[in-house]
């Protein structure tokens, strides 16, 4: 019993430093103030440090008017409350740039990580400014944030992330992970048959998540048949159940261009058609990603 407790330990430690190991880094997003109207956010940047053995943070942060020179550089200090959730507050400010109608405040919040979404999100106040509280919403960087007179990036990529929170969308690696781990399945067709079942339904929803989630990403879909009947009707026919999903996957959302299909007729068995089990095999439609 003391070794399977001590096992369990040591788990939960390996777990709890891992999960350590990933908030540790940059982090960037979005941050609305709730207290005033018509606020369309602004940049936000964590750049995290973590004691694993203290559970301590520290490090820098950084806020930035979208699409203008003008940001506040800030150091933090917090600490991990459990694998998922710190707790920061700004210790002092170090450069900044502001217009006349800017003023920058001092905040303080915890953030949660969501391991389903890949976000760190989670409300703020500011010891300073009594209108400022709102919620932040942060995803794992790519990039070094800007301690300098600088922007850390062109803007645009604050607006991209404002429309990926629009759409609901995951954060990146996290829709990243999810296509590559997408499980292709074929949908089948009766005998001589292009109607698409609705037991396939599901599957190609699922398939048009991972689709409408990646702006760069295609489908193509190709058809396919037993050896039925001749190979001129064979090729029309795998046509024709390629045209079906076509239209099912235009009618969730998915624009025809981002759409290739191919049909092959019977020439592309996944069985042998000897049997009446090969040939259910092969009256279907297979999937790719491109």
């Amino acid at each position: 019993m003391k070794q399977f407790l001590i096992a369990i330990l040591i788990l939960f430690s390996f777990e709890a430093n891992a999960q350590l190991d990933f908030l540790q880094g940059t982090w960037q997003g979005l941050k609305v103030n709730m207290g005033q109207a018509n606020n369309k956010g602004q940049a936000i940047w964590f750049d995290f440090n973590i004691d694993k053995a203290s559970k301590k943070l520290t490090g820098d942060a950084r806020v930035e008017i979208p699409f203008t020179d003008y940001y506040a550089l800030k150091i933090i200090n917090g600490k991990v409350i459990s694998k998922n959730e710190i707790e920061f507050e700004d210790a002092m400010f170090g450069n900044k740039k502001n217009s006349v109608r800017s003023y920058w405040c001092l905040l303080k919040g915890k953030l949660i990580y969501n391991e389903e979404t890949g976000y760190l999100t989670g409300n703020f106040t500011s010891p300073d400014c009594r209108s400022e509280i709102g919620k932040i919403t942060l995803y794992r960087s790519k990039y070094q944030m800007s301690k300098t007179d600088t922007v850390s990036l062109y803007h645009s990529w604050f607006n991209n992330f404002v429309n990926d929170l629009s759409r609901g969308w995951k954060a990146y690696y996290v829709r990243d992970a999810e296509m590559k781990n997408f499980e292709f399945k074929p949908v089948y067709f009766d005998h001589d048959k292009d109607i698409l079942k609705p037991e396939f339904h599901e599957f190609l929803n699922q398939m048009v998540k991972i689709v409408q989630s990646h702006t760069d990403l295609r489908i193509k879909i190709i058809g396919n048949t037993d050896s039925n009947g001749s190979d001129t009707y064979n090729v029309d026919l795998s046509k024709r159940r390629a045209d079906v999903i076509k239209n099912y996957l235009i009618s969730l959302g998915i624009k025809a261009d981002r759409i290739v299909i191919e049909f092959r007729g019977e020439k592309n068995p996944a069985a042998s058609n000897a049997t009446s089990e090969g040939k259910r095999l092969n009256r279907r439609v297979d999937f790719e990603f491109i």
